[in-house]
């Protein structure tokens, strides 16, 4: 080997191996390499000049990034599910994601990433024996995002500070706080926009809040609609009362969603009722027509020949039936037997001349009418339950109930019984 490279080999040699990443621990004494002993040239070799090390400059760090203070503004999420996360890192944890059109107020910037102040109703945990009567008992107590020691710390509380807190449902040895305002979050600047100064978040939060309070008050109204019975429910008014709230609510996602889910809720309500109403009437029209039937049977089988129905007599039935189906409805469907004993409770005594009402006129009251001794028409009168034409020219003495006079001149009466 000439003489020259053997030089150069030995000057190489002699470089220190220590030249490794700035990232690995240094060698222990006892991994150090062995060393290589220089070349030495002969005596007789004329010497030759030893070449310079070349040193390896160490790659310089990534500079660790420090947020800076913006003049606050509000932020408009410009993406679905766009993540908030602890650190301005895409390897920070999550949050939680926030909803498209979604406003944040941001504070700062860090990086490719804004740094925003906690969204509204985000709450973190601190350990309960830490605080008493809503004060801090100790310094630099630990804020955490739950409640497990193993949590994420967020920030800090100091001695003295107070706090709003309450025992958590998740864990009752910590309790539940807002998180700081000093404590910020972060979100990455490309799916935010910048719509105005920090008012803007504040009056569009106000708004949001008068829609959820519009939405609370129609939600308690609808449970007060529905214990009315179905029939007298104003369906169409709570409708529109939903649709104005969810045009008031159409840049709230959430809220719109929570406005369709309380209509959905409503509307199956509705038609449980509207089931059950129909199911109600159909037994008690079945119900109503057996007894009705039975009720004939008996009279047509029982009754004397001058209590059985004339002509006139069916005429009036449908309104006998119609005001015993309203009585019935208010009293547990019972059936028209007892309808007539309550009746005769209330019922008056009629005296006077029978006399034919035979005027050609519509809606008229009675098919009779009852005259005083001068001969004045005190009463009309009608039945179903006595023939009164056999009685006609005759004084008579009657127990009737008031009935509609249909706007005539003298009250009317359905008569239950003759003396």
């Amino acid at each position: 080997m000439p003489k020259f490279k053997q030089a150069v080999y030995a000057a190489l040699a002699a470089a220190p191996l220590a030249c490794v990443s700035a990232d690995n621990e240094p060698l222990a004494p006892s991994q150090a390499a062995p060393s290589i002993m220089p070349y030495t040239p002969a005596m007789s070799e004329p010497a030759v000049a030893e070449q310079p090390v070349i040193e390896r400059k160490p790659v310089p760090m990534a500079p660790t990034l420090t947020e800076t203070s913006l003049s606050p503004f509000t932020g408009k999420i410009r993406g679905k599910k766009v993540r908030l996360r602890f650190d301005a890192d895409l390897e920070s944890r999550i949050v939680r994601e926030l909803d498209k059109n979604e406003l944040v107020t941001v504070v700062g910037e860090k990086g490719n990433f804004y740094a925003v102040q906690p969204p509204s109703g985000a709450k973190a945990y601190v350990f309960r024996s830490f605080v008493l009567d809503d004060v801090v008992e100790g310094n630099r107590v630990n804020i955490r995002i739950e409640p497990d020691t193993d949590a994420t710390i967020i920030g800090h509380f100091n001695a003295g500070e107070r706090v709003q807190s309450t025992v958590s449902s998740k864990n009752n040895k910590w309790l539940e706080v807002a998180v700081p305002d000093h404590v910020h979050f972060y979100v990455a600047k490309d799916y935010v926009e910048n719509i105005g100064g920090p008012e803007v978040r504040d009056r569009v939060s106000k708004r949001k809040s008068g829609v959820k309070q519009a939405l609370e008050s129609t939600s308690t109204f609808v449970k007060t609609e529905m214990r009315k019975p179905f029939d007298q429910i104003d369906m169409d008014r709570l409708s529109l009362q939903f649709d104005r709230i969810a045009s008031d609510a159409a840049e709230f996602a959430d809220v719109v969603e929570q406005v369709t889910e309380a209509q959905l809720a409503m509307q199956n309500s509705y038609l449980q009722k509207k089931i059950a109403y129909l199911e109600d009437k159909a037994n008690r029209e079945a119900a109503e027509e057996q007894a009705l039937q039975i009720k004939e049977e008996t009279l047509t089988a029982d009754a004397a020949p001058e209590h059985k129905l004339t002509d006139k007599m069916l005429l009036w039935q449908p309104i006998e039936e119609s005001l015993y189906l309203n009585w019935a409805a208010m009293n547990q469907d019972r059936d028209i037997q007892h309808y007539y004993d309550d009746q005769k409770t209330i019922a008056t005594n009629l005296t006077g001349l029978l006399e034919a009402y035979t005027a050609p006129v519509k809606n008229k009251p009675g098919d009779f009418v009852v005259k005083d001794k001068d001969n004045i028409p005190v009463a009309y009168v009608y039945s179903t339950k006595i023939n009164l034409q056999d009685s006609v020219g005759k004084r008579v003495k009657l127990k009737a109930v008031q009935r509609p006079n249909n706007n005539f001149a003298f009250p009317a009466y359905f008569v239950l019984s003759q003396e």
